[in-house]
């Protein structure tokens, strides 16, 4: 569920995401005194943010559906595609 909502975080972002930080470090630093420390194991390769733009064809009415359904949750175009595919090839 962790990797998901990585995954979700940085959809659509084109940020480079930062380096792993050593342990030590982070443990030393005062900043972080009397913290909890929790490792999650992430596959970064599944976080490659930078998009990619696509040409695809598609009947027109069915792109204003997707417009509509994407504008009424807060969404975009894109972001509704990828969702969907997501959801279709998790089945």
């Amino acid at each position: 569920m962790t990797q998901e909502a990585i995954e979700l975080w940085c959809e659509g972002q084109n940020i480079e995401l930062p380096k792993p930080s050593a342990l030590d470090a982070l443990v030393n630093n005062p900043d972080y005194v009397d913290g909890v420390w929790l490792l999650i194991d992430v596959d970064i390769s599944k976080l490659d943010t930078k998009p990619v733009r696509l040409n695809i064809s598609m009947p027109q009415s069915l792109v204003s559906e997707i417009d509509n359904y994407a504008k009424a949750h807060g969404a975009t175009r894109s972001g509704f595609l990828a969702q969907a595919a997501r959801e279709a090839m998790r089945h």
